[in-house]
Order: C-alpha cells, then structure tokens, then sequence
C-alpha cells in the first residue's frame, strides 16, 4: 500500500503597506500571516513592503519587511523566487503612492503591475479611480483574485476585466483571533495603570482621520448625547497618525502597537469608525460601532459587513447610527474563513508543480515558534516592568512618575526623529554628489572633451604667472 504523500512545503510571500501607521496598514498582513500560517504550518512566510525595514515604525510591533525595490527584471526574478505571492495593501490599488508616503515610492509598480507569469494572487484589496491595463491584466488569470468591495469589483469589470473576482468581507472581522482574551485583559489592565487609557470606567473609542477634519466642530454635543444614552463615562480617541486632528477627550499615542490598538477597541462600549478598518475590527471584536464617513469613500467595503444605517454621513447623524448599531447584522466571519481557505489550496497547487527542494518544514517551524515566543517574551517583560512601576511607587506619586517617563519617552523620540531627519538628509547629499560625480565622468568621456583637454591646457599655462 502507497503511503500518503505530505502536503507540499513552499514559500509564500506577502505585500502589504505594514511600513505605514494605520490601523488596517497593520491589520490585514498580520492577519495573512497568522490565517496562512495556521493553514500551511510548515511554509515559510515573507512580508515586503514599498519602504519595509528602510522605514521602521513604532506600531508594526516589530514585524520585518523587505522593502519592495525598483521594478527591474532582476528584482522581479527575484521576487518571483516566492510559490505564491499574496498582494494584500491598506491603500486602494492604483492610488496616488507618493500622497499617502510623502515621497515618491520606489517600486509602486508591483502592485499594479504584479509579476509577470509569476503565481500572483490578490487578496482582499481596494481599486481606485479607473483601473489601468496593466492593473486588469495584473488580475486577470489569477488563481482566485479579490476584492472588499462591490465598487471595486465594477471598476475592474468597467475597465475590461473578464474574469470572476470574488467579493470578500473584510479581514478584520477575525482580529479577534490575533490576541487571546487573557491577553486582551491583561493589556487593557496595563494601559489603565500607565494612564494610557481612563483609571476605570467605561468609555467609547472616536477613531480620527485627516477626514474628520470638517466635524470636529459638531462632534463635542453629540458625543455628549451618545454618553448619556449608553452611560459611558470616558471619551478616548484613537487617532491613525501623528497628524490626526485634534478634538477633546483622552488622547491615546499615535505610535500604539497593533495588540494595544486592539485591546483598545475590545474594551469599547461603542466605537465610532472613521475608516473601514477600524469598523470591521470592531465588528470582529464584538464591539458596537459606527462609521462616521464624511467623504462616503469608506462605507463601499463596510456595506459588507454592516448595515447602512450604521453609517452616517455627518456629526449630526451619529446618534441616529448608534440606534441602528444596538441590533447588529449576522456575522459575515465565515466568509472571511473561506477566503484564507481558497488562499491555502492556491497556494498548495502554486508549489505542487515544482522539482522538490530540500526539506524545509522544520526550519520553518522552527523560526516561526522563536517568532512567537519572542513576542511573548516581550509582552511578559513589559508586564513586569508595569507591575513593578506601580508597586513601588506611592499612590499619590504614581501619575507624576508616570508622566515624568511619558516626558522622557517624547524627548527621546523627539531626538530620534531628528537623527532620523539628518540621516536622511545626508542620504539625499549623497545620492546627489553621486549623481553629479557621474554626469562629471560622463562628460569626460565625451569627445568634445577630450579632443579639447591640450588646447585647455596650453590655456591653463599660459594664464599662470
């Protein structure tokens, strides 16, 4: 009798935008790698982004990306090294890269033009504006192609597009799988300690974006309606970015990690959204929410999972939203389950062609439980110290000891980031002196130059004294 063969061991890459603050920047390759990882437990998983570990931030809690390149043959034969490739950005495919980077983004075109004849699969992702040729083509002949939104859908179909593209809720509607429930409690326990979230008490998390901007103004008596309503005591705004505007209530640090973000979230009595992310996290958290969409740019992939009247269009509306949000809809998980499901056995038959290469399913499985057990490590070290700040610090003492280290902490990020500045700086210096250095050589080279060097240096004699 034949023995079973064991299921193939390959590689899988991931693109995303994990080298940008958001929340949904964070959210979406984490939960890649963790749904993938529980599918194919043995393959090894690599993440890229446009800037990756060239452009480390605070909040990606640590996760390393390789920076995605320019978009040259031997890059994408590189990159082509991968069984699969799973495109799954925050940002709209097709957007204006260097707006949401603040500088142009070397490489922008691999998530519209893909990899050639390379098994490229895009998973759960936003078209923006009308789609290019190079875009539809990207996604045609893919093995299972997706989308978070019916409008995306249509715009690819719109440019030409002749190919079934499955409309999938969106990821986050399982961020409950990345964080245990002990673990949850014991980070919200933490943050009320540091101060970083209300001492005790209830409170509702207000999302800000750069869109809120506009109501900001009508927001304060509405809020004000809304706690009296629920009773919730405590305001906390979660802002996605440093430049968020400013509104009052709790203010949390732009620079959280995604677990605290998500502990945040969990320990909500009511969550107003500001963008789709944040909405479907709390959705998959079991928290009630709102979308407060200004622009109506993020109720397309929302509508997928909630109900229209969860969404208002304006401050005043919001109440009205939070009415509608006391009886939520059925849970769309399921169909987030599917998705990394169809992305599993895309995979598998991506790798199952290839001549066999050497073993590597215990290497894999090695460095993904050192992974784990390093953040663990972390999150039990940074509980200490917590613990260990409040025991040994009088009760009248601990809120100016803990806002003496939050001091200390912004003046050493504030030094860091100027470090940061001049070395980029520098890295631009550079780059130009180099770029001169070789427009200096090629004109050497030239004929005219040389031709001319001996009547350019009979002149030169001729000048000195």
């Amino acid at each position: 009798m034949q023995e079973p063969t064991s299921p193939t061991v390959g590689a899988l890459a991931v693109w995303s935008s994990s080298d940008l603050p958001g929340l949904g920047d964070q959210l979406l390759p984490r939960l890649t790698e963790h749904h993938l990882s529980t599918r194919l437990p043995d393959w090894r998983i690599s993440f890229h982004a446009p800037f990756g570990w060239t452009r480390p931030l605070r909040t990606d809690g640590g996760l390393v990306a390789e920076p995605l390149g320019e978009y040259r043959p031997r890059r994408v034969t590189a990159l082509a090294a991968a069984d699969l490739t799973v495109i799954t950005p925050a940002f709209e495919l097709g957007a204006d890269l260097a707006a949401l980077y603040g500088a142009p983004v070397p490489g922008a075109e691999f998530f519209t033009n893909a990899l050639g004849e390379h098994p490229v699969l895009v998973s759960a992702v936003r078209v923006a504006g009308k789609p290019s040729p190079q875009l539809v083509s990207a996604f045609a002949g893919q093995p299972y192609p997706s989308v978070r939104d019916i409008r995306s859908r249509d715009r690819l179909a719109d440019a030409g597009l002749q190919w079934d593209v499955a409309v999938v809720p969106h990821p986050a509607l399982l961020a409950d799988s990345l964080v245990s429930p002990g673990a949850l409690a014991t980070r919200q326990g933490d943050l009320r300690k540091l101060r970083i979230l209300p001492a005790e008490g209830s409170y509702l998390v207000v999302q800000l974006t750069p869109d809120l901007a506009g109501e900001l103004a009508a927001l304060p008596p509405v809020l004000a309606k809304i706690q009296d309503f629920l009773a919730i005591e405590h305001i906390v705004l979660l802002p996605t970015a440093p430049d968020a505007p400013a509104c009052e209530g709790h203010l949390l640090p732009a620079d959280l990690v995604l677990e605290d973000r998500i502990a945040v979230l969990a320990g909500a009595g009511l969550v107003i959204a500001a963008d789709e992310h944040a909405a479907a996290a709390a959705a998959g958290l079991d928290r009630r929410w709102v979308l407060l969409d200004p622009t109506g740019e993020q109720r397309w992939p929302v509508l997928e999972f909630g109900a229209t009247k969860q969404i208002a269009d304006r401050a005043g509306k919001l109440l009205d939203a939070v009415h509608a949000a006391l009886k939520p809809p059925a849970s769309r998980r399921q169909a987030v389950v599917e998705h990394f499901d169809a992305i599993a056995e895309a995979a598998q038959r991506a790798a199952s062609g290839r001549p066999p290469a050497r073993d590597l399913a215990a290497e894999n499985r090695a460095l993904r439980a050192a992974n784990a057990a390093l953040r663990e490590r972390m999150f039990i070290e940074r509980q200490r110290l917590v613990e260990q700040l409040i025991s040994h610090t009088p009760e009248d003492e601990q809120t100016d000891e803990v806002e003496a280290l939050r001091a200390e902490l912004a003046e050493e990020r504030r030094l860091h980031g100027e470090l940061a500045e001049r070395h980029r700086a520098l890295a631009a210096e550079i780059d130009r002196l180099a770029a001169d250095s070789k427009e200096l050589a090629a004109l050497r080279n030239t004929k005219l130059m040389r031709w001319a060097q001996p009547a350019r240096d009979a002149y030169g004699k001729l000048r000195k004294p």
